[in-house]
């Protein structure tokens, strides 16, 4: 019998995941010319099935950017409040926009006044919160960034995650046109504090709001509204031709977060060999010695590579080669 010995107390980091399955709540390829679902603006229509938001726009009115605003929004069908490490996702495709001031949005709206909003133009990519509505006196924005994304055939997609009383808020671009790639990705977490968010004036010279304080309220009390819109930015020209945005594929998903775990663990490695060896641990040099019962391994790199739980104390291990 050839043995060889390792006393190890070295831990590491392990972490395991479960992907749970997905429960679509809508999806619309917006077939329905007359989109029958949907609570509509002026200036909005369907096109060779993709839904098409038009506004023709004086200059973005910094103090009231609602001025240069038009969405249409669809009823999530589910009631009550989000359960806890549960997601809110909403996805849509942004097929084309005519001018690079022109930005497209997805929004959580909660039905009455409330929510978040992830947009991208050309130019610039924002995610901020809303709690007066139309009123146009509210808003604090977590991001707003200036970075040059492709801005066709690409798809926004707005997650809210409850986590106790947090609300975690991802945001992505991904691409159409290679397979999904993600192209930005951002998170942040709102909270019951006042939460970090851009000082007013600080996105290109809008006015926004310091975040209040209070529980994260739109996915916590209703299900509310998904909403597709338009935004023009240029605060000193109007759009030349009539602003255009269109979308497809929108979609309202709903899905438990599994939770992540981390244990700790060790990873013991040998060259690969001819040999069949077994790996055995004991508390004792002197043994008794018991095989390693269906641990996780691999072969990478002319290594093979075992993982196992870290144990809570010394521990020996060795390779016996089999018969």
């Amino acid at each position: 019998m050839k043995t060889r010995l390792l006393r190890t107390t070295l831990a590491l980091a392990a972490c395991i995941s479960t992907t749970l399955a997905q429960t679509v709540l809508f999806e619309d390829d917006f077939g329905d010319p007359n989109l029958t679902a949907w609570e509509l603006p002026p200036n909005s229509s369907t096109v060779d099935q993709q839904f098409v938001l038009s506004g023709d726009f004086g200059p973005m009115n910094p103090d009231n950017y609602l001025a240069a605003w038009t969405g249409a929004g669809r009823s999530i069908p589910t009631s009550g409040p989000l359960p806890d490490h549960q997601t809110l996702e909403f996805r849509a495709d942004l097929v084309d926009a005519n001018q690079a001031d022109a930005l497209a949005s997805v929004h959580y709206f909660n039905g009455v006044d409330k929510g978040y909003i992830f947009g991208k133009s050309q130019n610039v990519l924002t995610c901020f919160k809303f709690w007066n509505g139309a009123q146009n006196n509210s808003g604090a924005v977590f991001f707003y960034d200036h970075s040059q994304l492709k801005n066709q055939n690409v798809t926004l997609t707005l997650a809210l995650t409850r986590l106790g009383s947090d609300l975690t808020i991802t945001t992505r671009i991904l691409d159409k046109d290679n397979a999904n790639a993600v192209l930005f990705e951002r998170t942040v977490t709102d909270t019951p504090q006042a939460d970090p968010v851009l000082p007013n004036r600080a996105p290109d010279g809008m006015l926004c709001y310091p975040d209040p304080a209070g529980t994260p309220w739109p996915v916590l009390s209703s299900s509310g509204s998904m909403v597709l819109s338009l935004t023009w930015l240029n605060p000193t020209q109007a759009p030349q031709p009539t602003a255009q945005v269109v979308f497809d594929n929108a979609e309202a998903w709903q899905y438990e977060s599994p939770e992540l775990t981390i244990q700790n663990a060790i990873v013991l490695s040998w060259p690969v060999t001819t040999g069949q060896f077994v790996l055995e641990s004991a508390s004792s040099v002197d043994g008794p010695w018991q095989p390693i019962v269906e641990p996780w391994s691999r072969t990478k790199e002319g290594q093979v590579q075992v993982c196992i739980l870290a144990p809570d104390s010394s521990k020996f291990f060795r390779l016996r080669l089999g018969p």
